[in-house]
């Protein structure tokens, strides 16, 4: 036995015994006749009491990794921040098991290395504390969600990695095959089809926490690889699957970091726009949109004719909002494709800003009083011929400003349930696509409207939101052969694109389809809520960066010629300017 003990556990009532502990110096202080040595590992820090002699024959350096035997001992001066303060180990014995080159940087929460050094040097960057306790978050959360499945009759089937390239709404990580000469498989956007399969095969209640793969940009909350704790259940309605939902995140948070979470609300899509200008609406503050364009239409300023005007009301702030803020308010804006915003300051009982004397006194007036605005009040007015488009504008400066005027009580967990989403949305093409998949079905009393105005038609689909966090997508599924291939039609697809994408599950459909529903609830993001980062690279193990690729093996890389030829492919070489 290496050990006897990890170096997170010993307190008082060890005193006196005999250990063996192993594990990485962290620090060392040498004070001549005294030398005390911080020894880590996963489970936390000792303080070793070694014998200058003993310290010197060892040699031992920081992140040496090293075997120690010796008496624990109360510790003179108590360290009330370590649940190992109340004791030292008076070392008897050192035993090196390897050395270690001076690090890159320090091996301590608070380090100010860059990320792609971090990243390049993952093996010490997943030594710091910190990230031990997000990747035991991460592991705790694949088991519980595990324990509570099972608990409610889930069964966990693997579904297939290399598949058939089908559209999902980004582009597949394709894979070349060497038997079939130019043909491809595509790594899983998700298992969705082999999902709604199972179903039909009776399996009724599936899961797997399921690698899928997005070729796509980059952010703080993606990653090109990702795991999803995905699930399907056969004879549900949208309650069934909201409801087992609910209580597997309840379950995980409480599992995992002993957090009761509250009821999930339902909110509508629509309202979730109107009001929070997001289809991640954070509840945790008020300051909601509202439409003005009642109280300003034909005001006599020609910017606001024929425009959705919204409002976004900044209690008791007007005073604290220079030029340089509402200049980068309008940055923010913009970004939503919107001409721009227009602050008004209420002071000394009217309205400032420069607008104000294009716009007639009365209007001004129903402004006031539909706002119920008061003194030092601001007024963010943002107007646009594309109502989403201003809702938008607005909801990101609500954002904002919540977390400028320090509304937001991170301790707070706002969960909901936004449904009653649209099925269709028109491209820039004017051709209609759908807002989630071409599988999701739509709410009974719209199917009338797949013949006469699919716009009208809302879809079964349901986002699981907590705090402005996506947390799982997910929909009822179409379970009549007819409305799935009106819903391909819809789109643009002919019969031969049916055919070729969709083929094997447009066969499936014509032989007994439950109704079934599921949802995937993206792992990542899960424990970067439960970790409290907003980093999704804190939760991976070996993430790749913002332009994916991985610092640490120099990941994707270049493959020999003969690799290539066996796959009958040509790489083509491009010049600077990105042209062969």
């Amino acid at each position: 036995m290496l050990r006897t003990h990890n170096c997170g556990e010993l307190k008082a009532e060890n005193i006196g015994q005999e250990v063996c502990l192993c594990g990485w110096v962290d620090t060392i202080r040498n004070l001549g006749s005294l030398v005390f040595v911080d020894l880590r590992d996963k489970y936390g820090i000792t303080q070793l009491n070694i014998n200058p002699k003993t310290f010197e024959d060892s040699a031992i350096k920081n992140e040496y990794c090293i075997q120690v035997k010796g008496i624990v001992t109360k510790r003179q001066e108590v360290n009330p921040h370590l649940p190992t303060g109340e004791i030292e180990i008076d070392v008897k014995e050192i035993k090196v098991f390897s050395k270690s080159k001076l690090t890159p940087f320090e091996i301590k929460d608070d380090t100010n290395a860059l990320e792609d050094t971090r990243m390049e040097y993952r093996y010490l960057d997943l030594r710091r504390p910190i990230m031990q306790k997000y990747m035991k978050i991460r592991s705790d959360l694949s088991r519980f969600a595990r324990e509570y499945l099972y608990q409610n009759d889930f069964q966990e089937i693997d579904t297939p990695t290399l598949i058939k390239s089908t559209p999902e709404g980004a582009r597949d990580f394709l894979v070349p095959s060497r038997i079939y000469k130019g043909c491809f498989y595509a790594l899983p956007q998700s298992p969705q089809l082999y999902k709604q399969l199972l179903m039909i095969a009776g399996t009724d209640r599936y899961f797997q926490l399921a690698h899928c793969y997005r070729d796509e940009d980059q952010r703080a909350d993606r990653q090109p690889e990702f795991m999803q704790i995905d699930c399907e259940m056969s004879f549900v309605d949208r309650e069934d699957v909201l409801s087992i939902i609910e209580g597997l995140l309840k379950y995980v948070f409480k599992k995992t970091i002993n957090i009761d979470l509250p009821d999930f609300v339902r909110m509508d899509y629509n309202y979730a726009i109107d009001k929070y200008g997001s289809d991640k609406p954070d509840m945790r503050f008020e300051m909601l949109l509202n439409d003005v364009t009642a109280c300003l239409d034909n005001c006599g300023f020609k910017a606001y004719e024929g425009k959705h005007i919204l409002a976004l009301k900044v209690e008791n702030y007007a005073d604290k909002v220079s030029r340089k803020h509402q200049d980068a308010d309008n940055l923010l804006a913009k970004k939503y494709r919107v001409f721009g915003v227009s602050h008004l300051k209420f002071e000394n009982g009217q309205f400032a800003a420069s607008i104000v004397k294009n716009i007639n006194p009365e209007n001004l007036e129903k402004l006031r009083r539909e706002l119920d605005v008061k003194d030092n009040d601001l007024v963010i007015i943002c107007a646009d011929a594309d109502a989403t488009k201003a809702k938008n504008a607005l909801g990101a400066l609500r954002l904002a400003y919540g977390k400028e005027l320090g509304l937001i009580d991170k301790s707070v967990y706002k969960p909901l349930f936004l449904i009653n989403w649209p099925m269709f949305e028109k491209n820039s093409d004017g051709n209609y696509e759908c807002l989630s998949n071409p599988f999701t079905r739509p709410v009974d009393e719209d199917l009338p409207y797949l013949d006469s105005d699919p716009s009208k038609v809302r879809s079964t689909s349901y986002d699981t939101i907590i705090n402005g966090v996506e947390l799982s997508s997910g929909a009822l599924r179409i379970h009549d052969s007819d409305v799935q291939k009106k819903v391909f039609e819809i789109i643009g697809l002919s019969d031969e694109d049916i055919e070729t994408r969709f083929g094997f599950l447009v066969k499936a459909l014509q032989y007994g389809v439950p109704p079934e529903g599921g949802f995937g609830i993206g792992v990542e993001r899960l424990a970067m809520e439960l970790a409290k980062t907003d980093n999704v690279r804190d939760v991976v193990a070996f993430p790749k960066n913002l332009k994916g690729f991985e610092p640490l093996s120099s990941c994707p890389s270049k493959v020999p010629d003969e690799d290539i030829d066996i796959l009958g492919l040509k790489i083509v070489e491009e010049d600077h300017d990105g042209q062969p």
